[in-house]
């Protein structure tokens, strides 16, 4: 019997250990230099250790003004609860911006790492684009100059050939007037041949008439 009493005491006692551990909050030290840490919840009691300022606590219970705690290490006592906080102090909130500083600087510095890397290979695929760019204006370029050179040549056999019709121009001109002055010459010569001839006609035909006008006159 007293066996099975003892048992369930320890399952109770076990059971309000969890309860108690399940409500734990943590607490600091409040500003002062040093807190007793002691093995029970009053002063009489012995002293375990000193705990300075911002030192961090489990909060297990409370009694008589005192709150049982547990250390980081495992280790419990007591202490004054008028010197307990819950609010984190200065140096802790301190110190945890800093590490979160410091966690953001690290991704930002990933960020900006990847960005980089990123803009970086844009860069590159814009660079080669460029370079195809202008490898095609210079193909282009090149036919142009190749085009150009026999549109000049093109152009050079035009004014020579302008230069040689205008010179065939001015010769036809040239020999078309000869042709009219010689043409003009020799319709004179003609009418004057022909008038001539008509002229002779006429004079050998009036020769012809006084011989025999001459010859009747003698016959009678």
């Amino acid at each position: 019997m007293m066996k099975l009493f003892s048992r369930i005491c320890a399952v109770v006692l076990i059971v309000m250990g969890t309860t108690a551990l399940c409500h734990a909050q943590t607490a600091y030290v409040s500003d002062m230099l040093i807190l007793t840490f002691r093995e029970g919840p009053g002063p009489g009691y012995p002293v375990l250790s000193a705990l300075k300022s911002d030192t961090p606590l489990t909060i297990i219970e409370e009694k008589n003004g005192y709150l049982k705690v547990a250390l980081s290490s495992g280790e419990q006592g007591w202490v004054d609860k008028s010197y307990i906080v819950t609010d984190p102090p200065k140096s802790i909130i301190i110190t945890r911006l800093k590490n979160e500083n410091a966690a953001l600087k690290e991704k930002i510095k990933a960020l900006s790492e990847e960005a980089d890397q990123v803009v970086m290979e844009q860069l590159k695929k814009e660079n080669q684009t460029l370079i195809q760019n202008l490898e095609t204006l210079k193909s282009k370029y090149t036919a142009l100059k190749t085009a150009s050179a026999n549109i000049t040549d093109i152009l050079e056999e035009n004014e020579r050939l302008k230069t040689q019709n205008t010179s065939l121009s001015a010769t036809l001109a040239e020999q078309k007037g000869k042709n009219d002055f010689l043409f003009k010459t020799g319709m004179i010569k003609w009418f004057i041949a022909g008038v001539g001839v008509l002229l002779l006609g006429w004079l050998i035909g009036l020769s012809i008439s006084s011989r025999h006008g001459g010859s009747s006159s003698l016959l009678d």
